[in-house]
C-alpha cells in the first residue's frame, strides 16, 4: 500500500521567509568558512618567538627559535611569549571583525 504524502502550498510570506533564512544561513556558513582559515602570527619584538593565534583567540602554534630558551632569564622569556601572543591575538580578532564586516548580509541594504 502506498503511502501518499499532501502537499501543502505555503502562504507566501511563508515561502518568503523559508527562503531569507535559508540564504542567510548560506551567508553564515560561508563567513565561518572564511572565519576559520584566519591565522595571526605577530613575532616578539626580538623576532625570536612566533605565535599563531586563530580568529578566536586560539593558541594553535608557537615557534621559539632556537637559543632563545638558553640565552633568556624566565621573565625575559615569559614576557616575550606572552606579549606576543596578546599582539597575534589582538590581530587575530581584528582579522575577525574584518571578515564579519565584509559578509554580505541578505537583505540587507
Amino acid at each position: 500500500m502506498k503511502s501518499e504524502v499532501a502537499m501543502v502550498e505555503l502562504h507566501p510570506k511563508t515561502a518568503a521567509a523559508l527562503a531569507a533564512s535559508k540564504e542567510f544561513g548560506h551567508s553564515v556558513d560561508e563567513m565561518l568558512e572564511r572565519v576559520d582559515k584566519i591565522r595571526a602570527r605577530r613575532p616578539s619584538i626580538s623576532a625570536r618567538v612566533i605565535p599563531e593565534v586563530d580568529a578566536r583567540g586560539r593558541l594553535t602554534d608557537l615557534y621559539i627559535a632556537p637559543g632563545t630558551i638558553a640565552n633568556s632569564t624566565r621573565d625575559q622569556l615569559v614576557s616575550e611569549i606572552v606579549d606576543a601572543i596578546q599582539d597575534s591575538t589582538v590581530d587575530a580578532l581584528r582579522q575577525h571583525r574584518l571578515e564579519v564586516r565584509a559578509t554580505e548580509w541578505p537583505g540587507a541594504s
